[in-house]
């Protein structure tokens, strides 16, 4: 954060250790949602110490960006900006509003390349480069985005934080730069063994590459730290899906999703009752080919199902034969929900209900017949 800012001689009775404890428990009030104390903290701050009002500036900028009042939050930033013109921060979180709408890209990317001149710390740094890369590839010009990757520390040095190294590793495979993105992959492995999304990304990056080896040693190894992370939990304990024959067609979330404290838990029978509620709002003909259909509940795919090319973090699976084929033990066909993979992505109960509708849709499309492809051209 910048240094407070004013003449020598209003300086001069500021007690700077004061500000600093004051603006540290704001900051702390606003982490824990409690946006309202953090404003008014802001307030009674530059009341008493009027020298501070750029690192108030950012504060309620950042309340602003909290309660989704993002014209004031760019107000404010600018004025922090203004009043220190060498700082990145404030130009950074411009670019990152910015960036939320198609029309404010041009402008966002602006401040990310002033933000990027003006960091002076590696982690600010860092986020003002991430942050020029991502527009610059929302913009579709993956050659600048390549290049401004490119002013990383080389792919053997790695960075203090692993989060943020798996977010380049997400920037690397977008700009279409694999090899690079594979490197610092290995390194970050290699480092932080436990790093369950780093053994994930690692796995789909084999698989779009074709390498089937890769894919299943880094999956096999992602389903063993989820695995350990819902026992220590006190999860459902084995996590065991499906452990019948063949390979089965799975609907994997969106990377780069971890599962935390934050997301919605549910209950086996939770999840059941959703899965119903759904099915009763399908078209009546799907609702009658799939009543002979178990849907069955698992808290993550089974292993035997992983080492076979299955997606360990899949929502759902289709196991057995399609409606078309003739001839079929119907009782080897089943579609799984996996708990703990839904609960990663879900943020909020209504999110669970769209989650599971879109799996079922997906899996059922599986039964139907669908590949992938014709899944993803409707949609599910």
């Amino acid at each position: 954060m910048s240094e407070v800012q004013g003449n020598d001689e209003v300086n001069a009775d500021v007690n700077h250790d004061e500000i600093d404890a004051a603006m540290q428990a704001a900051w702390e009030a606003l982490e824990v949602g409690n946006v309202q104390k953090a404003r008014t903290a802001a307030g009674e701050i530059l009341a008493h110490w009027p020298v501070a009002a750029a690192e108030i500036a950012m504060l309620q900028a950042a309340c602003d960006r909290e309660e989704g009042h993002f014209e004031s939050a760019l107000a404010r930033l600018a004025e922090a900006a203004k009043s220190d013109p060498e700082w990145a921060t404030p130009e950074l979180w411009m670019a990152e509003i910015l960036s939320e709408s198609p029309e404010g890209q041009a402008e966002a990317l602006r401040h990310a390349k002033r933000a990027v001149d003006l960091a002076e710390e590696e982690d600010e740094f860092l986020g003002a480069l991430g942050c020029k890369a991502a527009i610059e590839l929302e913009l579709g010009r993956l050659a600048e985005a390549r290049k401004t990757l490119a002013e990383l520390p080389p792919a053997e040095v790695p960075l203090a934080d692993p989060v943020v190294a798996l977010e380049f590793v997400h920037l690397l495979i977008e700009a279409e730069a694999p090899a690079e993105a594979r490197a610092r992959l290995g390194v970050l492995t290699e480092n932080h063994p436990a790093y369950a999304d780093a053994w994930y990304l690692r796995g789909v990056l084999a698989d779009m590459e074709g390498d089937g080896d890769t894919r299943t040693t880094s999956w096999v190894k992602t389903r063993e730290l989820d695995l350990a992370e819902i026992d220590a939990e006190g999860g459902a304990g084995d996590g065991q899906g499906h452990e019948g024959e063949g390979e089965g067609e799975g609907q994997g979330p969106t990377e780069g999703h971890t599962h935390d404290e934050d997301c919605v838990h549910l209950t086996e029978a939770e999840l059941a009752e959703v899965a119903e509620e759904t099915l009763a709002t399908m078209p009546e003909e799907l609702r009658g080919r799939l009543a002979g259909i178990p849907i069955l509940v698992a808290d993550i795919p089974a292993a035997v199902d992983v080492q076979g090319g299955t997606d360990p973090r899949a929502l759902g699976l289709f196991h057995g034969a399609t409606h078309a084929e003739s001839g079929a033990d119907p009782a080897l066909t089943q579609i799984l929900l996996f708990r703990k993979n839904i609960e990663r992505v879900a943020h909020d109960r209504e999110s669970v209900r769209d989650e599971v509708r879109t799996t079922l849709l997906h899996e059922a499309g599986h039964f139907f017949g669908l590949d992938e492809a014709a899944l993803e051209r409707l949609g599910i």
